[in-house]
């Protein structure tokens, strides 16, 4: 798998005096993101400070979204978000995660506008590079626009995509980094895989589809008389990886309402490796399609390495299950992550019981979905409630939470069940927007109702949300 990798770098190096093999064993830097299809990291230039935005699409694969599939790096200035042109890179691409990753590219490429874009032709057999190669390196040079053409085997299907990259150099071709000062990352993106199937019940054929964004699904599995879901997928649950590594799986499961007793339920019991998951693990959204319910896999970083002391050493799947719940009411959401993983959502409400007609002050705080830790940037979004009717009944846009905190007044028009949703447009970093981040939360609010979704207390410097219940001497059974 590395053989490539060595030729491409021997290569590379021997046109230039100053390199040597050595470089080859120059060490990388940590900086993953599992799951997700787009990251930015921090480099060291030298005295610049910098940053790499690594971004994969499709998030989604279909026939038609392998059209446009493209994989993107862009080095910038991070003071003021300007690319910094003539930028070499050292790029190799590998399908899959740990012994079963298959390399599939490995080559040396130039910018001279700073942007470079690996525009995909999915093909069987050996991947080719169509571009002018320049002198001093053999490195393929990007166009005008920054756009390499590859065709070969990337986006044949789903599933992670492992991205090793080497800053070579910047400025020009020929301003080269020592080989012990070459910036060096590591960068695990997902591109998710859709199966649709008709599963059977009382004689009759729904058609069902899930989408994983986080690698490729084996099979969805409906036991009709469980009236239960059951699907998984290949998973690495070595827990030094785990820890080293942002780890976001997203699951999206989307139910015909038209299958009685469970496209039409408002409750369910989900479980991952047969842990039970809720709240702002799992998100429930009946109004976004007209005649499907779509249900939210949202599991992180810190939830994996929960499961993982559970699950046998020689595990190599992630498992997940879905079937109705009985005898359980709906309860108001305190927690909620967004869609990719990166925000998670504090929701306090006052009064804590919520009543019809009355104003109620909502608090949001913003956290770092992965860290844990409270965003003190300004964070962009747009706040809407819908009725069990799918039915608008509060909305504002372009909100801003000073600081990472924001409060709106809310009334309620009636006793019901409500949809809330906060869509994350950006957050504020350097006099900058950082989009890279953007999502939606969702959540579920019941009026009237005894709130007993977390609340948060952000500790200063750590920034930690501790997550707390009320009203444990009225309700003991939440405890």
């Amino acid at each position: 798998m590395q053989e490539g990798r060595r030729k491409v770098l021997a290569f590379t190096f021997s046109a230039v005096i100053v390199f040597s093999i050595a470089a080859i064993a120059a060490p990388r830097q940590k900086a993953l993101a599992d799951g997700l299809t787009m990251e930015t990291f921090s480099a060291s230039l030298g005295n610049r400070k910098a940053e790499l935005l690594v971004k994969v699409n499709p998030p989604i694969l279909t026939d038609e979204s392998r059209k446009d599939a493209y994989m993107l790096v862009r080095l910038y200035d991070a003071n003021n978000n300007q690319t910094i042109k003539y930028t070499t890179f050292i790029i190799t691409v590998e399908k899959g995660v740990g012994i079963n990753a298959k390399e599939i590219l490995t080559d040396t490429f130039h910018t001279e506008s700073g942007l470079l874009e690996l525009r995909i032709q999915p093909a069987e057999g050996q991947a080719e590079v169509l571009a002018n190669r320049e002198q001093f390196l053999n490195a393929a040079v990007a166009d005008p626009g920054g756009i390499v053409v590859i065709r070969g085997p990337m986006f044949l299907e789903g599933g992670i995509y492992h991205l090793r990259i080497d800053i070579l150099g910047i400025d020009s071709i020929r301003n080269l980094f020592p080989p012990d000062q070459i910036p060096r990352f590591d960068s695990w993106l997902s591109v998710g895989d859709v199966l649709t199937k008709n599963v059977d019940y009382n004689g009759q054929h729904y058609n069902t589809t899930l989408i994983s964004y986080y690698d490729k699904v084996k099979d969805l599995i409906f036991n009709a008389e469980k009236q239960q879901f059951t699907w998984s997928m290949p998973f690495d649950w070595n827990i030094t990886r785990i820890k080293s590594t942002n780890i976001f799986v997203h699951e999206e499961i989307r139910i015909p309402k038209a299958l009685k007793g469970v496209g039409d339920a408002s409750s369910f019991a989900a479980t991952v490796n047969g842990n039970q998951i809720s709240g702002r693990m799992l998100a429930v959204d009946p109004y976004t399609l007209e005649n499907a319910l779509t249900l939210h896999y949202l599991v992180n970083k810190n939830d994996v390495i929960n499961m993982a002391s559970n699950v046998p050493k020689d595990a190599s799947e992630m498992t997940f299950t879905l079937a109705p719940a009985t005898g359980e009411n709906a309860q108001t959401t305190g927690e909620m992550l967004t869609d990719s993983g990166k925000i998670n959502v504090l929701c306090e409400w006052t009064p804590s019981q919520l009543s019809a007609g009355k104003e109620s002050t909502l608090k949001l705080t913003f956290l770092d979905g992965f860290s844990g830790q409270g965003i003190t940037n300004d964070v962009s979004y747009d706040l809407r409630l819908l009725d069990d009717k799918g039915n608008q009944v509060f909305s504002k846009s372009n909100l801003v939470a000073k600081g990472g905190t924001d409060t709106q007044t809310i009334e309620f028009p009636k006793n019901a069940n409500y949809r809330i949703e906060v869509q994350v447009s950006g957050i504020m970093k350097d006099s900058q927007p950082d989009r890279t981040r953007n999502g939606v939360a969702r959540g579920i609010v019941v009026v009237p109702e005894f709130t007993a979704g977390a609340l948060m207390a952000i500790a200063g410097s750590v920034g930690a949300a501790i997550a707390i219940r009320r009203l444990a001497r009225i309700m003991p059974d939440l405890q």
